[in-house]
């Protein structure tokens, strides 16, 4: 893992001057080697990478392992010592900052004062440069600070009192920022629960026998002002993030728009498809919001957000499909108003012996607190406000049905049971069966012997895993009442409800609209759940005259369909508040008979013990009377497998099975992980008046969507910031200037109180506003593109291609108008040209440093040429003093073939018709491999680091550090 050190070393290598300056051993001559400065390394790394240089340089090698370049290094910094991959950019600002130390000609550093306020106040701009630069020389006179230093302007203006403070800040490598859009934009549609102030036409319709006009009262009608609202059903906002924030910021930032607490948001990516490429088809069937599950850390945000396609101009903002939770859980609170208290584990961890599971009556303490729960749970709020938690009533159920003999046993029993290796899963008695004969098991007929069996199925396990247990099972404590030994899942069941229906024209199944997030407490009953599921369903039937073909209000015909439209979307509504109530208020009585509570009941029980409950009455009249308001509705409600929910399927899931509506069976022990709930719509009513007036094939409404007007006014700046970068691209190619970098580097910004800006005039921390101006170039121009960005939990490398001239750069437009480039006379000390690139392919997290150099003429003493002309034409090869047929600099080839007279021979060839041709040579360094690249290959996204050179090198620099004769 050298590459990084390989390819700064090849780029370094080929800046004029220095590389003279280092063959030639100058820094010997002139004393320049500083043995004693503390901020340097004695010299010793100057001196191993000038003996590393004449060995590039000397023509002999076709490649060389730096041993002792790295092992001096590695003593020197631990930071390089190891095999580990580093940053090129880091390792080229260090070993420049090295050179500059150990070749500094200041042996004692003086204590140099920064510049007074008075006096920057009352001198001009060059004057305050000059001085600065000044005495940034008492204290660095070098090669590094003559050829590859430069100044930046840094301006800072307090908002407070307009005091401008004045900095110039010496640098030798300028990092410069590649402007992306700062904030990814989410378009989030947050999805509220269904309730009774939202969906007033289901969940707030009275009963029958109620003569108000509504169940409940409304606070106040719907807000004029948009959302947020719990009065709407969808919200939707435009939230700006960070590039490196997470799903987890998202959630916080979703919370602070919507009021809805984070803990309450399920958080989804949503992609909006046609299912239905018929281009003239406007039905609400005809388009399908696929949504994925979002994990809590998930992200970076750039990651999550859509990618922008060769045709657009503007990145559209990805969509987010936040679900509120569909539980609202009921305040349960004791006489002085803390919250009720629920003991979810058992005192003995021991497994109690047969003879006490007939202990079975409650204590004190819990018959108050069941008595607490009944009181409430299944009342007029239930499921259309608050939701009630059974976790309480199941545990007491499961004691008052527990059977004393196999007569006893019943449907829906909810148990803990130890399985055949031992363990313990809460479950149910799903089926209740004869017990084989004698005969058919080869064994005589006991004393006692059982003849009926009951199988449990185990909660979130699939039915193979079911097991089969008689009532000797019971007696001998391997089945025991309800969450004796097995953990209770306090975690309410999550899963999705999807949408579909049956394609008239092909006769298959097909999924579209807006699927939803729903929660079920786990020990609800199956009715219960119902009532949930369909609760929230009514969020879709909220009939609205746009979806409806255009009506002409001249036309009686017409203005009566519509009528019998909302008369049929109003029935439709009544028929779902009817069957919440049957299905609530049958659920509560359901759990009031089997505490022995009911007094409506004729059986014989004491309360919270009741073992020969019977429920098939209260069932038959039950199923009656549900299976009668089922036919009312638009749609069936099935479980399938998640599969054929996903589209994966064509043909109906052959486990798919009609939700049960049970008052027996719990949901967290019907539904499993793989499983989902889908509301299949049925065909067009047969009200035929009704129907030309609805142009979909079934009542599905789209829920209505209420948008936010401050995100409008951040989507607008979004996609205008967003079509002014691609109006600064390149015309015809893809990327940006590296100008627009310039530029982004030199725009003012505004610096936040983290930035620790302390204004001078105010005495205080201000959060100022800065902008940067290039003041002073050096010969040597480095740029370092900052592809990078970090976080505490998150990476990023800005992949963007930053198109820069090999030529011809000029910086006349980023620098101050006052400064000593503009103000010279010659045009060219702002002009540069390039000499080097490292590049660097693959991610963060792993990648490969490559470098790519302008090859130019050296001897192994020094001798180069660094005249105006740097285009390539007229370039000569120097030569050296004893050497006439072999090449004096770079070298082409593989290492094979440098073994070879004919390898040797053709790097003579190739470096002369180099040095002949009017075109610029090339060279691509990959660790050990040298080849020829085409200048128009030079230019890439992979650009990390570039060096340029002034055309015009200043002639001081080359009187001082040039070993032409």
């Amino acid at each position: 893992n050298t590459c990084y050190m390989n390819s700064a070393v090849q780029c370094i290598s080929y800046m004029p001057l220095l590389r003279s300056y280092l063959l030639s051993s100058q820094y010997k001559a002139t004393g320049d080697l500083n043995k004693d400065n503390p901020l340097g390394t004695g010299g010793r790394l100057l001196e191993e990478f000038a003996e590393l240089l004449r060995a590039m340089w000397s023509a002999k090698y076709g490649e060389k392992m730096p041993k002792s370049f790295r092992q001096k290094l590695g003593s020197i910094n631990g930071q390089f010592s190891a095999g580990d991959q580093q940053d090129a950019q880091e390792f080229l600002n260090y070993l420049m900052d090295v050179l500059h130390e150990d070749s500094n000609k200041v042996r004692k550093k003086p204590y140099v004062e920064a510049l007074e306020d008075d006096w920057i106040a009352q001198n001009n701009l060059p004057r305050i440069g000059d001085e600065a630069w000044r005495r940034f020389l008492r204290r660095n006179q070098s090669i590094m600070a003559d050829v590859a230093m430069g100044q930046v302007l840094n301006t800072v203006t307090c908002p407070t009192c307009n005091h401008s403070s004045r900095n110039f800040d010496p640098f030798n490598l300028l990092s410069i920022p590649v402007p992306t859009s700062a904030d990814v934009i989410f378009q989030v549609v947050v999805v509220r629960r269904a309730t009774a102030a939202n969906c007033p036409w289901t969940l707030n319709k009275p009963r029958k026998s109620d003569k108000k006009n509504q169940r409940f009262t409304r606070r106040s009608a719907r807000p004029s002002s948009g959302p947020p609202s719990d009065s709407f059903v969808a919200e939707q906002y435009v939230v700006a993030m960070s590039r490196l924030a997470d799903s987890s910021d998202l959630r916080q930032q979703i919370q602070k728009v919507s009021g809805i607490a984070g803990i309450r948001l399920k958080i989804c990516r949503g992609e909006v498809l046609v299912v239905d490429g018929d281009a003239e088809n406007e039905s609400v069937c005809r388009t399908l919001t696929k949504i994925v599950p979002m994990t809590e850390k998930e992200g970076p945000c750039s990651q999550l957000a859509m990618k922008k396609a060769p045709n657009q101009e503007v990145i559209p903002p990805t969509v987010i499909v936040a679900f509120e939770s569909t539980l609202k859980p009921r305040s349960m609170k004791t006489n002085n108003g803390s919250p009720e208290s629920v003991d979810e584990t058992d005192d003995e961890d021991d497994e109690p012996e047969p003879s006490q599971q007939k202990n079975l009556l409650p204590s004190p303490k819990e018959e108050k607190m069941m008595s607490r729960y009944l009181e409430v749970y299944g009342d007029e709020k239930e499921c259309r406000v608050v939701d009630t938690d059974p976790f309480v009533l199941s545990k007491g159920m499961s004691r008052s049905l527990w059977p004393r003999n196999e007569k006893e046993l019943k449907l829906g029993l909810r148990v803990d049971a130890k399985d055949k290796r031992g363990n313990w899963f809460q479950g149910s008695v799903v089926d209740i069966v004869e017990a084989a004969s004698k005969e058919e098991k080869g064994k005589g007929k006991g004393k006692g012997e059982s003849k009926r069996e009951v199988v449990v199925h185990f909660d979130n396990f699939a039915k193979k895993w079911d097991e089969t247990y008689t009532i000797d099972h019971f007696d001998e404590g391997k089945v025991q009442p309800l969450y004796s030994h097995a953990t209770p899942r306090m975690k309410p069941a999550d899963f999705y409800v999807h949408h579909r229906h049956t394609n008239p024209e092909t006769d298959e199944l097909a999924m579209f609209g807006q699927p939803f997030a729903a929660q079920c407490y786990s020990e609800w009953s199956g009715a219960r759940a119902g009532a949930q599921i369909l609760a929230q369903a009514s969020r879709f039937l909220q009939y609205n005259s746009d979806w409806s073909s255009p009506i002409d209000l001249d036309d009686p015909t017409s203005m009566e369909r519509e009528n019998k439209a909302n008369r049929l979307y109003e029935k439709i509504q009544t028929a779902i508040s009817d069957l919440i109530d049957v299905l609530v208020d049958y659920d509560r009585e359901y759990t009031r008979l089997a505490l022995g509570l009911s007094t409506h009941s004729d059986q014989k029980s004491q309360p919270f013990r009741n073992p020969g409950f019977d429920a098939t009455n209260i069932c038959t009249v039950f199923s009656k009377k549900v299976n009668a308001l089922l036919t009312k509705l638009p749609f069936e409600i099935v479980v399938t497998s998640m599969e054929t929910a996903q589209g994966k399927k064509i043909n109906v899931d052959p486990d798919e099975e009609a939700f049960p509506l049970s008052l027996v069976r719990t949901i967290g022990n019907f539904l499993n992980a793989r499983q989902v709930i889908v509301l299949h719509w049925k065909e067009h009513p047969s009200d035929r008046q009704a129907a030309p007036i609805l142009k979909d094939p079934v009542l599905y409404v789209p829920l209505p969507l209420e948008v936010d007007e401050a995100g409008v006014e951040i989507l607008k700046k979004s996609q205008k910031a967003g079509k002014e970068r691609a109006k600064r691209a390149r015309p015809g190619s893809s990327g940006i200037d590296l100008g627009v970098c310039l530029t982004e580097f030199c725009k003012s910004q505004n610096l936040t109180l983290d930035d620790n800006w302390y204004c001078p005039r105010c005495k205080s921390f201000r959060e100022g506003r800065q902008n940067m101006n290039l003041w002073r170039l050096p010969d040597v121009l480095t740029f370092h593109i900052k592809r990078f960005n970090m976080s505490a939990r998150w990476r990023e490398k800005i992949s963007t291609r930053v198109n820069f001239p090999l030529t011809g750069l000029d910086l006349s437009d980023w620098c101050h108008k006052e400064s000593p480039v503009i103000q010279q006379d010659s045009a060219d000390s702002h002009v540069y040209d390039l000499i080097g690139v490292v590049n660097h392919y693959g991610s963060m997290t792993g990648g490969h440093y490559v470098a790519t150099c302008k090859a130019t003429a050296c001897g192994k003493d020094g001798r180069e040429e660094v005249a105006f002309d740097f285009n390539g034409h007229g370039a000569t090869l120097l030569e050296t003093e004893g050497i006439d047929t072999s090449p004096t600099g770079w070298r082409l080839g593989r290492a094979k073939a440098e073994q070879t007279n004919q390898g040797k021979e053709f790097a003579a060839m190739a470096s002369r018709a180099a040095a002949e041709s009017s075109e610029p040579l090339w060279l691509q360094f990959d660790d050990e491999i040298v080849d020829q690249l085409p200048p128009r290959h030079v230019v890439s996204e992979m650009a990390y680091v570039l060096f340029y050179r002034r055309r015009r090198i200043t002639p001081s620099n080359i009187a001082k550090y040039s070993t032409l004769e």
